[in-house]
Formats: structure tokens, sequence, C-alpha cells
């Protein structure tokens, strides 16, 4: 009798710690008039920090990563890398079916369990997330057929979880032929192309990613693919002075605008007015600012070429807009305005160097210690004595940490060679 008592006793507390799976519609906000159908699959049991991950750039903050222990349904069909959604149910809930979405994470671990039935890790931020919430995943299409584009995206995030690169890329080829434009199905194809090798695929992608970027819907996902676009963008720049002056002044157009647009996140995420903030608090990678600093490099080297006149007349009006626009220069930490004069080219010199910087302080062994060194030894012919001491402190400052770590050979020893120049002038 007592065996019989404690197995029911058992039963009913393992079905009431089971969430059911069943039906409801997802919210991102109160005010969504496009919600996602979805499927409730589990809730809440503990939450805690990953201390075995190192803590990661969020935005310019340290931010570590947060592990949620979840009962799982049986019935749910989930596996480890699997995008899931962390949702709080409201009040007419049983009513209704609908639920709010608080945080986004992804599954690392799933153990079956003798009393709590399976049990997954999930790993996200999930600073706004307590026991009282509930885990859901986007519902999939019955037919094959009826398959979205959403669809073979999570089946892509899996196989590449799983190291199953060629998988990966079928999916997000069946992606991206039913939804040719989506962007986040654009940028994942292109980081899987670059990590192939295939730079002229993963720009055809970046473009077309770029051009539909508001409808991206994660912030960190919007930064990573307004790096790599402009990476990619340097990567294509002509060799020709006059037609490295167009394209240059097209990216630095569309780049002001990206960065603009990142206010679609919020207004903490809009540019500061302020340069020394934009500076302290920049939002974007080392990668973004150091294929920042390239671009006004090989714009300040064109500018050398002709003289204002001549600009004048290679550039349109829309061109020559774009170039005279304020920049960011280390000077002063101000905003200068380069206006045509014999030596307007040192501005885009100096705000390439301040992106370099930035990138160095964002990651100390970064390519930009490079590219600021290589920078001053190309400049130190025809500066004046003021400005040998400037670019002297430069190589100095940076020569030291770039040359204590692993870099290429070749460029270590163009380091080395203009540390012996600078000092023996």
């Amino acid at each position: 009798m007592r065996a019989f008592l404690f197995t029911t006793f058992l039963c009913t507390l393992s079905s009431s710690l089971f969430a059911e799976v069943y039906p409801l519609m997802l919210f991102r906000q109160y005010e969504d008039h496009e919600p996602k159908p979805g499927l409730m699959i589990g809730r809440i049991n503990t939450k805690g920090t990953d201390n075995s991950v190192a803590p990661r750039q969020v935005l310019g903050y340290d931010a570590r990563m947060s592990v949620v222990s979840a009962s799982i349904d049986n019935a749910a069909k989930v596996y480890p890398g699997m995008k899931v959604y962390l949702v709080k149910r409201e009040r007419d809930h049983q009513k209704n079916r609908a639920a709010l979405i608080v945080a986004e994470g992804e599954i690392a671990s799933l153990t079956d369990t003798v009393f709590s039935g399976r049990v997954a890790q999930i790993r996200g931020q999930f600073s706004m997330v307590s026991r009282q919430h509930f885990v859901a995943v986007m519902q999939p299409s019955a037919g094959r057929e009826q398959r979205d584009a959403q669809s073979y995206l999570l089946e892509a995030d899996r196989h590449r979880h799983e190291q199953d690169f060629a998988r990966s890329a079928q999916k997000l080829q069946h992606a991206r032929e039913l939804e040719p434009n989506n962007p986040l199905v654009n940028l994942r194809y292109a980081q899987l192309a670059l990590q192939n090798g295939a730079e002229e695929k993963a720009a055809a992608a970046l473009a077309k990613a770029f051009n539909e970027r508001r409808s991206l819907e994660d912030v960190n996902d919007y930064l990573t693919l307004g790096s790599l676009y402009l990476a990619a963008k340097v990567r294509s720049l002509p060799s020709q002075p006059k037609e490295l002056l167009k394209a240059g002044t097209a990216i630095l157009t569309s780049m002001r605008q990206f960065e603009k647009d990142l206010g679609q996140f919020g207004k903490d995420l809009t540019p500061p007015k302020s340069a020394s903030f934009r500076q302290k608090q920049s939002r974007f990678s080392a990668a973004y600012h150091l294929q920042y600093g390239v671009l006004l490099r090989r714009i300040a080297d064109s500018l050398r070429e002709y003289s204002p006149e001549a600009i004048s007349n290679i550039l349109s009006y829309a061109e020559r807009d774009a170039l005279y626009a304020p920049i960011e220069t280390r000077v002063a930490r101000e905003r200068v305005l380069a206006l045509p004069r014999k030596k307007w080219d040192r501005a885009y010199v100096d705000a390439a160097i301040t992106h370099f910087e930035i990138a160095l302080k964002k990651d100390r062994h970064s390519e930009a210690g490079f590219e600021i060194i290589d920078l001053c030894e190309q400049l130190w012919v025809s500066a004046d004595n003021n400005r040998r001491v400037y670019l002297k402190e430069l190589v100095e400052k940076y020569s030291g940490q770039y040359l204590e770590a692993a870099h290429d050979d070749q460029r270590m020893g163009r380091v080395r060679r203009a540390v012996s120049k600078v000092n023996q002038a």
C-alpha cells in the first residue's frame, strides 16, 4: 500500500514539474502586431552564472554568460545548439495561450534524470529571467513543402554547432532560396563562406544583408554584419586613385548611415555627439575600427595624388559632400572638418590613427598595431620635426605589444625595421 502511494506521489509530482507541449503565440513586445506561432516545451528550474565561459564584450561591456536549468517535456523535439525562447505567461494564458519573449538562449546540453525527467542547460544573457518563466520554441511547419526559412536556419545553426559545415551550408542555401533577402540568413551564409575562403560569395551575401539590415532583431548580429561588410568593401577597393576616391566616399556614406541606424535598437545605442564619448564607449568591434582605419588611410593616399581643384572635377557634389564631412581625429579629441587645402589628407591620416588606437584598446594584439606602425614609417620621410616626435611616440608605444605576440614573420620584420628607423633619427 505504501509503495503504491509513493508511486502515485511520484507520478503526480513529475506531471506537475514538466510543462506540457502545446501551441501558443509568442510576442516580442506588448504591442507586437505580428506574433509568431510557437510551442511551450518546459519551465525554468534554476538560474546561475556560467563560469566555464570567459566574459565577453557586449556593446563595449564585460558580460558573463548565464545558464538556466529547465525541465523539458519528453515530447519536445530539441537538441544541443537549438535556439529557444524564455517566455513569460500572461494572466489570461490559459484562455488566449499568449506569452511574452523575455530572452533568447541556446541549449548547451540535455540530460535525463530520475526525478526531474529531461533537463536542459540553456546558455545566454538572462538578466531578466526568473524561475517563474518558461521555455518555448518556434513552431515548425507541418509539411516539407511548407517549411520556411526560419526552420532551415535553425537546422543550419544545429549543424554548425555539430561542426557539420557541409550540411549547414546546404540548409542555408535552402533558406536563401525561400527568402533571398533575409538579412540573418545572408549573414550566416556569408560567415560560412568566409570560413571556407569563398570571399566573392560572402561579399554578395553581405551586400544583400546590409541592404536589409534594419530587419535584424539582434543588435549583435547587426554589429557583426557591419564589421564583415566593411571588411569586404575594403578588400575590394580599386587600386587606381580616381576610382578609389569614388568607391571610398560611397563606403563612408554607407557606414555613417549604418552607425546612425544603430539607434533603432535603443536610444542608449545612438552614437554620442561628443567625440571623446564616441571613442570611450564605442559599440563596434576591434575588427570594425581596424577596417575603418584602413579605409581612411587608403583615401588619404589617394588625396595626395590630386590637387583640390582636380578633386572637384573628379567627384560629384554628393561625393565631395561625403569627403568634406566632419571626421574623428586624434588632434585635441575634437571633430575636425577636412576642408580642401594643400594638406587636407592629414585629417584623414589622423582619423585613421584614431581608429587604429581604438582597435588596439579593444584587442591588444590586433593587426591595427602593424597598420599604425607602417603608416608612421610611410609618413616619416615627409614629416617635419614636430610631426616626427609624434610619430616616434606612436611607434615606441605600439611596437612592443605587437611584437610580444605571434604574427606574420614578414610583418614583424617590417615593424622591427620601423623601430630601428625612428631610433636612428
